[in-house]
């Protein structure tokens, strides 16, 4: 099966524009907001944020040093930020630079009608969700409206003179309650002006797929349809680039030998010569790579792994603060307290005293020692 296209969504109208397109092969920023309601098909927001976490790996493994473009929340009909916890999933923060572009997506997922009043009754019922889809729209924001969700576009006219595809079970009533929209069209996704239609909840993933690629990087898109679709031929041909050794085993980069050879060294003076000679590389190189990967440099990378150890041997030995400090790399006992201090907040003698693992002193005893045959 030859790799789909996923920003292959049928052209817009005249007049609607594609924001990924003028971007000139930079990703434009974009902020998704997935529409949570009490009737929708959870699995179809679950698709779509699949989608978008996904994108924003590949992206941070693509672009590593790129802003984010990519951001996402899950909201309530008012338009509130929702927590899942249980997800992991926090509010997110807007991303102010789609906000200025006015690149802003809802997602609206498909409902759950038992048959096609139950479908208007729902609708007609989500006044506060309408009302949020109509402020959205009235600036210029653009709406992916998956199954039978479509029928919030369709009650709003954003779908008036469109000719769309509609869930087989809801079409002719969608077609009797919305005369000036012909709901007609066979393909499985179709575009009127800035509302993405699908007809199958199962096609979620590639849906989402091919609005991300119309709307924020056609390159990123395609990259992940290759990652979340299924592909016979890469599935066929795997195996063989294995076997053949092309698909071998790779080294470690730099920053990783770097990284071992500190934790190898905790104790050691530090000398920015010799962590590059150990990761094989010029130290101008190395502080560059590192600080892209790590977000610091080997020094601070060391600090943490220095105070890391001195928490340790806080919690569970006896040694002073001279001690712990030569254990840790330092000669100056008073040079590593303030490290220790500016890092947790707070002094050995402190941190020992909240958290060690040993009982207290008046607590201990020493073992009997084993008698020996002739003793008495």
């Amino acid at each position: 099966m030859p790799d789909a296209d996923p920003s292959a969504l049928p052209a817009p109208p005249a007049g609607s524009d594609n924001p990924a397109a003028s971007g000139a092969g930079r990703p434009v920023p974009l902020h998704v907001r997935l529409l949570w309601l009490p009737e929708a098909m959870p699995g179809m927001l679950f698709g779509a944020l699949d989608v978008l976490r996904a994108a924003a790996g590949v992206a941070r493994l693509q672009r590593p040093d790129a802003d984010r473009d990519l951001s996402w929340s899950v909201i309530g009909p008012s338009g509130r930020a929702l927590a899942l916890p249980a997800l992991g999933l926090e509010p997110a923060r807007r991303r102010r630079r789609a906000a200025a572009d006015g690149n802003a997506l809802v997602v609206i997922p498909g409902l759950l009608a038992r048959n096609a009043p139950h479908l208007g009754e729902i609708v007609s019922g989500a006044t506060q969700a309408l009302r949020l889809l109509e402020r959205h729209a009235q600036a210029g924001g653009w709406i992916a409206a998956g199954a039978s969700g479509i029928a919030f576009a369709a009650e709003l006219g954003l779908l008036d003179g469109a000719r769309m595809g509609a869930p087989w079970t809801f079409q002719s009533w969608m077609a009797k309650r919305y005369p000036r929209c012909d709901f007609s069209a066979s393909e499985p996704m179709s575009v009127h002006q800035r509302v993405f239609g699908c007809v199958a909840p199962a096609l979620q993933t590639e849906f989402m797929l091919r609005v991300l690629g119309h709307l924020h990087d056609p390159d990123l898109a395609q990259t992940c349809s290759r990652m979340l679709l299924y592909q016979a031929e890469r599935q066929q041909l795997t195996p063989e680039l294995v076997s053949q050794r092309w698909l071998s085993k790779t080294a470690d980069s730099p920053v990783y030998r770097a990284m071992r050879w500190l934790q190898a060294n905790v104790d050691a003076p530090y000398r920015l010569a010799l962590v590059a000679q150990a990761a094989a590389t010029s130290e101008r190189t190395l502080l560059r790579h590192f600080r892209q990967v790590s977000g610091m440099t080997p020094l601070e990378y060391l600090h943490g792994l220095r105070v890391e150890r001195a928490k340790t041997l806080l919690e569970v030995t006896l040694h002073g603060s001279q001690a712990v400090a030569e254990a840790c790399g330092y000669s100056d006992a008073a040079a590593f307290r303030r490290l220790f201090q500016r890092a947790t907040g707070m002094s050995l003698s402190s941190y020992r005293a909240r958290f060690a693992l040993r009982s207290q002193r008046r607590y201990w005893r020493v073992e009997d020692m084993p008698r020996t045959a002739g003793g008495a």
